[in-house]
């Protein structure tokens, strides 16, 4: 095997190591109660605007999170599919500020929205990996993270449609992001070259980790603030 072939597969074994010790975690998401709520119409409607004015935040500090982070590594081959995120960032921005006006919020209700810590946690976190973090802490974060979002995502949008009555067009946010999630041999290979440079696994494994504990609190927070919890 030549020392190629040795390192792809030493970042295969990591990938493969981390999908098992995060199913559990990866799990608690996917089977949050909130989302159980709000499949059966229980969460109000007025309450649904803490979805959109949290991830109006956590988007709008993710295209200036992702910016820093291409920065960073625009001199690697990683930075398409860095770019490749921030590109996804400003179409989600939109599809967001859609979903903010079908329940009556225009752009200047979502920029003043009032900050749940909690809920935005997710994107301290993501900033933290942009300024600090490799660019294999976020691309195997976001891998990993992206099964969780958009499994959640699409629960969502299909409570919003059948309970509270908004049209296809109004949840695109909801379903769009499964045009962008990464694939499993887009993360190969620049999570192999930050091996190569040093970047220790452990790091990798708790960034990814970090930030699905993260996701796990925005759940969390939905909950709590719409009387669910």
């Amino acid at each position: 095997m030549s020392e190629q072939s040795t390192a792809m597969a030493i970042a295969q074994q990591l990938l493969e190591q981390m999908r098992l010790d995060l199913t559990p975690l990866m799990g608690q998401i996917t089977a949050h109660p909130y989302l159980d709520a709000l499949g059966q119409g229980k969460v109000s409607r007025k309450s649904l605007e803490f979805l959109a004015t949290q991830q109006y935040k956590i988007v709008s500090n993710g295209i200036r999170n992702i910016a820093l982070i291409v920065a960073r590594f625009g001199h690697l081959p990683s930075k398409q599919i860095l770019n490749g995120f921030l590109q996804a960032e400003f179409a989600v921005h939109e599809a967001l500020q859609q979903f903010g006006r079908a329940l009556g919020l225009n752009e200047t209700d979502l920029q003043q929205a009032k900050i749940l810590p909690e809920a935005l946690m997710f994107s301290y976190y993501e900033t933290w990996i942009c300024l600090y973090g490799s660019d294999a802490d976020l691309i195997t974060a976001f891998y990993f993270d992206a099964q969780v979002w958009i499994t959640n995502a699409r629960r969502v949008s299909q409570a919003l449609q059948a309970h509270y009555h908004l049209a296809q067009d109004e949840v695109t946010f909801f379903e769009m992001y499964a045009n962008y999630q990464p694939l499993e041999e887009e993360v190969l290979p620049p999570l192999q070259a930050a091996l190569e440079r040093g970047v220790p696994a452990a790091q990798i494994q708790e960034s990814t980790r970090l930030l699905l504990e993260y996701e796990l609190c925005f759940w969390n927070a939905m909950a709590k603030a719409s009387g669910v919890a």
